[in-house]
């Protein structure tokens, strides 16, 4: 009930404030698990980006907003999977990929943070560990752009800018080759995600 609800405000309220666009809705597949992958500019991006996505959809969120009872409450009710950024956090690592195991959707933003400049940023190997293996999930790329300039670090309040939001088509991962080793097989995911997302720029 509170997903619906917050699902349901951000499409009436959020959707005409920013005068959100979406491009490529019919690249996210149904009745399946997907991995959604995207940049990663505002704290507007998961709630914009869920609110294009038929059904629910699960996120991942620094452990810290779940330090008081009432927050970490709200934001499990939202589906969001608390993370430790500092490292690789194996247990979210793992979590995460039983949602994917089970059918359900996933959002990640492989940069592992909100951009300070509004450029995408590298991709943090966490991505691909959790990603690894996993080839028969469909793994949708997305780029949300107008984001930043509507909510960057340091603002308080959202300001009324177009935001513009893209799904790329779906692609799988492939086995590692046997030419590779374990570490330039998640090196090579990494560079995958990176060009996927960049390319709806």
């Amino acid at each position: 009930m509170v997903y619906f609800i917050c699902k349901m405000l951000m499409l009436i309220l959020a959707r005409p404030y920013f005068r959100v666009k979406v491009f490529g809705r019919k690249n996210i597949p149904r009745n399946t698990a997907v991995l959604f992958i995207s940049n990663h500019a505002s704290y507007l991006d998961p709630p914009l980006i869920g609110m294009c996505v038929p059904g629910q959809i699960h996120y991942m969120g620094k452990k810290e907003l779940f330090e008081t009872p009432l927050s970490s409450w709200f934001f499990r009710k939202l589906r969001t999977i608390p993370i430790n950024r500092t490292g690789v956090d194996r247990k979210g690592i793992t979590t995460c990929r039983q949602i994917l195991e089970s059918g359900r959707q996933l959002l990640l933003f492989p940069e592992g943070t909100r951009t300070e400049t509004g450029e995408m940023q590298e991709i943090k190997p966490g991505a691909a560990l959790l990603i690894g293996g996993l080839t028969d999930v469909p793994i949708v790329p997305v780029y949300i752009d107008g984001s930043y300039r509507a909510f960057p670090r340091g603002v308080r309040f959202p300001r009324p800018v177009p935001v513009t939001i893209r799904f790329g088509e779906p692609f799988k991962i492939t086995q590692k080759g046997v030419a590779l080793d374990k570490k330039d097989y998640y090196k090579s995911l990494t560079v995958l995600f990176y060009e996927k997302i960049k390319a709806l720029k």
